[in-house]
């Protein structure tokens, strides 16, 4: 039996009459018939005979309303709520980025966003890449914005914009002196890290001796401090940028993708869904 099926045998079970079943729910008589017969024809046997002017539940009605008068209240809570979403839909979103996209991109763009959009709020927060992707799948998080993501049997994907990777060096340091500084490397763990061991080795890059780090900005901290230089993304570049740093474009480009996950197969809030067709329209000026 369909839910509207229940609705209607359960009014006129409870009322006998098809008239007052078509009053109480507002419909029209030949509607709450039509429906009836529906459902008798569904469910393979009669629900009600007429003895005597009157609508008489039949056996199997009787044993049937045993279980759906119970789905009245539930039903009713089920219209409530499906009302009150519907003149306050919920306007709340989940979103987290990895650090280094928090500093700027993220704030900007919720800030843009905000502006033809006041009544939504947002729950904002920074964690590894690895937590974001666990986040997404326990649904703690709606959305996460990390760089170079992959998708999987759960997490889908959308690349939002490129990037590029920039080199950070001490300013106003002799050539000389700037070689013989250790290379600031960023850990295998991420896929930031990853992308930079394979350019290194495919440009057959001598960086001598280094030091690694598995926190972008630590790894800026350490340039801006004189004591390394190290390549990065332009976001945490940008906002790591001191009067101690220089940023120079790489000889060699080197992309990557500011990706947005979300869980596969899982319905988003409008606000939610709002917020995605903004953030792939959203042209970021750092």
């Amino acid at each position: 039996m369909r839910v509207r099926h229940i609705e209607v045998f359960n009014s006129v079970y409870r009322n006998g009459s098809v008239t007052a079943a078509a009053k109480l729910l507002n419909v029209s008589q030949p509607s709450v018939s039509k429906v009836l017969a529906h459902a008798e024809q569904q469910l393979g046997f009669r629900l009600f005979e007429r003895i005597k002017m009157k609508l008489v539940p039949t056996p199997e009605a009787r044993i049937l309303f045993k279980h759906t008068g119970m789905m009245d209240e539930v039903l009713t809570d089920i219209n409530q709520v499906s009302e009150r979403l519907m003149e306050f839909p919920v306007d709340r979103v989940r979103v987290s980025c990895t650090p280094s996209l928090g500093i700027e991109y993220l704030p900007n763009a919720i800030a843009e966003f905000k502006k033809q959009n006041p009544n939504v709020n947002f729950e904002i927060s920074t964690l590894h890449y690895s937590y974001l992707r666990n986040n997404i799948k326990d649904t703690s998080l709606d959305l996460a914005i990390a760089q170079d993501q992959s998708e999987d049997e759960e997490i889908g994907i959308m690349n939002l914009r490129k990037g590029n990777f920039v080199v950070l060096e001490p300013k106003n340091l002799d050539p000389k002196i700037l070689r013989k500084l250790p290379f600031i490397k960023l850990s295998q763990n991420s896929p930031i890290g990853r992308k930079l061991e394979k350019y290194i080795d495919r440009k057959k890059i001598n960086i001598g001796s280094s030091i690694t780090s598995d926190n972008y900005q630590m790894a800026a901290s350490l340039v801006n401090n004189g004591f390394g230089y190290t390549i990065l993304d332009e976001y945490t570049a940008l906002a790591c940028r001191s009067d101690n740093i220089q940023i120079k474009p790489l000889e060699s480009s080197l992309n990557f993708h500011i990706t947005l996950m979300f869980l596969k197969n899982a319905p988003l809030s409008i606000p939610a869904n709002d917020f995605i067709k903004f953030l792939t329209e959203f042209n970021y000026e750092s």
